[in-house]
This record gives C-alpha cells, sequence and structure tokens, in this order.
C-alpha cells in the first residue's frame, strides 16, 4: 500500500512513445503487462538495444537528471507503473527486498548487454547465429519455453534492427545457416539453433 500511493499507473497502446532522447525523464518505469522495445535512431535506422518483457524495469534507471539517451516504444499493448525517480529511490532505501531485486535484474540486463556486444565483433551469419541464441535462451528460461520448447520467432526486418544488418544480409544469412544445418526453420516460423555457443 505503502508503494502504491506513489506509483501510476498507465494503460500504453501499440507503437505509443513512453519517451525519447529529447525530453527530460525522472521516471522509473515496471512493466507490468505487454511489451516495450528500446531503441536508437541513427540516420533514420532503427537500432533496437533490447526488447522488455513483463517484470522489466526501465526509465531513468541511471538516475541521472538529463534522462535516457534512447526511445522506449510499446510493442504490444502493455500495463505501466510509472515512479518518480526521487519515490523509487525512497522505495530502495526502505525495502531491502525490493533493492536486491533491482540490483538482480539490472546484472541481468548488464550480463545481456555483453553478450551482444560480444556478438557486435562477429561476422554477418555468425552475429544472426548469435543473436537468435541470445533470444532462444532468454525463451528457455521463461514459462512458454519450459512448454513448447526453445523455439524463436522473429521477422527478418525486426532480425535487422537487431543487429544492425541490412534485411536482405539477414535474409541471406538465415538462409546459408539453414543449408548449414545450424537452424531449423518449422513450417509456422519458429526458428530452433542447434548450437550453444553462447
Amino acid at each position: 500500500m505503502e508503494i502504491a500511493k506513489k506509483v501510476i499507473e498507465k494503460h500504453c497502446s501499440k507503437k505509443e512513445l513512453i519517451y525519447t532522447p529529447f525530453e527530460a525523464n525522472d521516471q522509473v518505469c515496471v512493466l507490468k503487462k505487454g511489451e516495450v522495445t528500446l531503441y536508437h535512431s541513427h540516420h533514420g535506422k532503427r537500432i533496437i538495444i533490447d526488447v522488455l518483457k513483463p517484470g522489466a524495469i526501465f526509465g531513468n534507471i541511471s538516475f541521472e537528471a538529463e534522462g535516457n539517451d534512447h526511445f522506449a516504444e510499446v510493442t504490444e499493448d502493455a500495463f505501466i507503473c510509472f515512479f518518480n525517480m526521487e519515490d523509487f529511490m525512497k522505495v530502495l532505501q526502505a525495502k531491502p527486498e525490493v533493492m536486491m531485486k533491482f540490483f538482480k535484474l539490472m546484472s541481468e540486463r548488464i550480463a545481456d548487454y555483453e553478450q551482444k556486444i560480444k556478438g557486435g565483433v562477429l561476422d554477418s551469419k555468425e552475429k544472426v547465429l548469435h543473436h537468435l541464441e541470445i533470444l532462444q535462451k532468454k525463451r528457455e528460461h521463461g514459462i512458454i519455453g519450459k512448454i513448447i520448447g526453445p523455439r524463436t520467432k522473429i521477422t527478418h526486418e525486426k532480425l535487422a534492427q537487431h543487429t544492425g544488418l541490412s534485411r536482405e544480409t539477414v535474409t541471406r544469412a538465415i538462409n546459408a545457416l539453414k543449408k548449414e544445418g545450424r537452424i531449423e526453420i518449422s513450417e509456422n516460423g519458429d526458428i530452433i539453433t542447434h548450437e550453444a555457443s553462447i
């Protein structure tokens, strides 16, 4: 009840921008339902930083006055809790268990970003495979993945945005990986990787 007094809850529609790099932001956001994508825009090209699922904390998590340097866009209808930065800090200070959960989430986020940086030095084919493995690993740890197995579904366009490659390069890489037997694509478009290099 103490936390509820300080939070603003909001239903957000698909394609709605939560914040942009062009505005001050003193809010910390907790995603309860739906999906939010964090991305940079470089010369009109979208470069995805992360795709957040329920339970993710985002927004001004650096607690710096200038806010964020990226966009946050709702990519599936979402339910989000918004905290004022100062109120969120008070919650962390008053509730050690919440603070530990926050640190755990942040350490997992850093580990994910390190994997993306590692993938950035690979050639296009290995970069695509590396990112598919990251997505597959995330799914394996989710409830749905435990039920239906390690399958990943993503469009070539989204994969291009995640890797910084062109859509054509991604398509060529997928075809080459499939031909080499390193991935399998089911009739309904699920992708299964057959390597565990991460």
